[in-house]
């Protein structure tokens, strides 16, 4: 039944992790973590997904288009977007389409939504990510920024918040929900690091895209912007028993 690939993706190589799941007729067996992936060994694991398999990204695949415009703007003098309605347009310079619509399901459940990849730190780490995806374009591997190829975007504390495992991140509540799920011999302790645990969650959510379970853009204007701000796909809250493999 495959694999899939989950990474944590962080401007530095030393907070950057990666998980990898084999997914068999009876259960998942969870692999021992990659920490400190450097561009190289993220850039060989995603040519190397063959046909069938999913790898999850933790970091936004672009950023909001008005941002976009009005930096574009800015460069040529010309004049500044958003002169009248500042408050609104301020609001379309931090948020994408997706994060609008996940932060409106994640909010209610933990306080918070996705930060932004304009207005926040993330923004250096959406850079990294739009390297390695031209390098992987380049190499014959583009990347679907909507989700519709081999690679998504994801969201682990969305997906967590979703599955009811908001709090501390910990492979034991993990296992209480997905029982289903098996770590190769020194890997769960090596998944209590914070990187590699939301690796793992990653992977889980690459899991449901491909099998359908997570959010997709639900109109023409939604589909526009996801093609080119990226879209986060995030699970539907009863998805997790759906990746149990032994239920299919």
């Amino acid at each position: 039944m495959g694999r899939t690939i989950g990474v944590d993706l962080a401007v530095e190589p030393r907070t950057t992790a990666a998980a990898e799941i084999c997914w068999g007729r009876d259960g998942a067996e969870v692999r021992l973590p990659r920490l400190g992936c450097k561009d190289e060994y993220l850039l060989d694991l995603l040519s190397a997904l063959a046909s069938g398999e999913r790898a999850g990204i933790d970091c936004p695949f672009g950023w909001p288009t008005a941002f976009v415009e009005a930096i574009a703007a800015h460069a040529g003098h010309q004049p500044w977007p958003g002169n009248t309605g500042r408050v609104e347009h301020y609001a379309r310079l931090r948020l994408r389409t997706t994060d609008r619509a996940v932060d409106a399901v994640v909010r209610p459940l933990t306080g918070r939504g996705p930060l932004s990849a304009s207005m926040d730190k993330l923004g250096a780490t959406a850079a990294r990510w739009a390297y390695l995806a031209d390098q992987l374009a380049a190499g014959s591997h583009p990347v679907d920024r909507t989700g519709a190829g081999q690679v998504v975007e994801v969201y682990p504390a969305g997906a967590r918040a979703v599955w009811g495992l908001v709090g501390t991140r910990s492979t034991q509540a993990l296992l209480q929900v997905a029982p289903w799920l098996r770590f190769e011999p020194g890997a769960q302790q090596a998944y209590e690091n914070e990187h590699a645990f939301d690796a793992l969650i990653a992977a889980l959510v690459a899991r449901a895209a491909a099998l359908g379970l997570t959010s997709l853009p639900r109109n023409e204007q939604e589909e526009r912007a996801a093609a080119v701000e990226g879209w986060i796909h995030l699970p539907g809250p009863d998805s997790l028993a759906g990746l149990d493999p032994s239920a299919a």
